[in-house]
């Protein structure tokens, strides 16, 4: 009865550290950048404004655009992009919002591109 109660904490665990890895992170090398849904989901909610920022690691967020619709802009400080996200319910023609950044690494002109789903308001 230990050995599995052991198991489960362990599973559980396990279960709690997946949890807390972003799916919307792009890295290359030394460099990353991160969005990080400030409400605490892994998904946007359309007609509510939802913030967000866009961690840069490595890469000066100056030489960065961030391209998607409802995308609203609000500053950036200490590396990180601040954002506010507010998509129209009957905008997109799927649950899905593409945001695409454009950034330079070292010089080199990058982009890349997150799928964020979208859930309607409950």
């Amino acid at each position: 009865i230990l050995l599995f109660g052991l198991q489960i904490l362990t599973l559980i665990s396990c279960m709690e550290s997946k949890k807390n890895t972003s799916e919307f992170i792009y890295e290359n090398g030394e460099s990353s950048v991160e969005i990080k849904i400030l409400n605490g989901n892994d998904y946007l909610t359309y007609d509510t404004p939802i913030k967000t920022d866009f961690e840069w690691k490595n890469i000066d967020p100056k030489t960065g655009s961030i391209f998607g619709a409802g995308i609203k802009m609000l500053g950036t400080e200490n590396g990180i992009t601040k954002t506010e996200i507010n998509v129209p319910s009957n905008y997109l023609e799927s649950d899905t919002l593409n945001i695409k950044l454009r950034f330079e690494i070292n010089g080199e002109k990058t982009r890349t591109e997150f799928n964020v789903p979208i859930k309607n308001g409950e």
